[in-house]
């Protein structure tokens, strides 16, 4: 056998391990190569270092790719929060243009506990091994204009692209 049909036999081997490496088309090609056990294994080790070769260098890239995702995201976050803190310190609600409409939007209230042993014991879920607070009760209870003790109820805004 030349070496040039070695050498396409065992790109098709190669081709077959990256396809269907538990097939069994690479089995009985793999019985059916010509040349010596030797320089079949050795071939065969040939074949392996390859692929190990491109997973790492697939995987390489892969790593790349995901740092540079998160480069731009983070950019991304970073300009919307520059744009949000302009508009609130200009006390703009709304930016017309003519592909987008930028708008502060107040965001659904939410509770921040500021001293737990106030709360009324009414706003907490029970029995449980740890008492749950009622975040919804007391929302509602803030919207008819009640004061609750030892929270406090606030309603945010954030920047809205439409």
């Amino acid at each position: 056998m030349r070496l040039y049909e070695l050498s396409e036999q065992y790109e098709t081997l190669l081709e077959l391990a990256i396809d269907n490496p538990d097939s069994e088309q690479l089995q009985e090609f793999l019985v059916g190569l010509e040349g010596k056990i030797e320089e079949k294994i050795e071939n065969t080790i040939k074949v392996i270092r390859s692929l190990e070769a491109e997973a790492k260098a697939i995987k390489e890239e892969e790593e790349r790719l995901n740092a540079r995702r998160k480069s731009i995201e983070n950019s991304s976050v970073r300009l919307k929060e520059n744009v949000e803190a302009i508009m609130k310190r200009m006390e703009m609600e709304k930016v017309k243009g003519q592909l987008f409409t930028i708008s502060l939007q107040s965001n659904p209230p939410k509770v921040v506990v500021l001293d737990e042993f106030h709360i009324p014991q009414k706003y907490f879920i029970t029995p449980q091994p740890v008492p749950q607070l009622q975040k919804k009760d007391i929302i509602e209870a803030w919207k008819r204009g009640k004061d609750i003790p030892g929270v406090q109820v606030v309603q945010e805004k954030s920047l809205r692209v439409r």
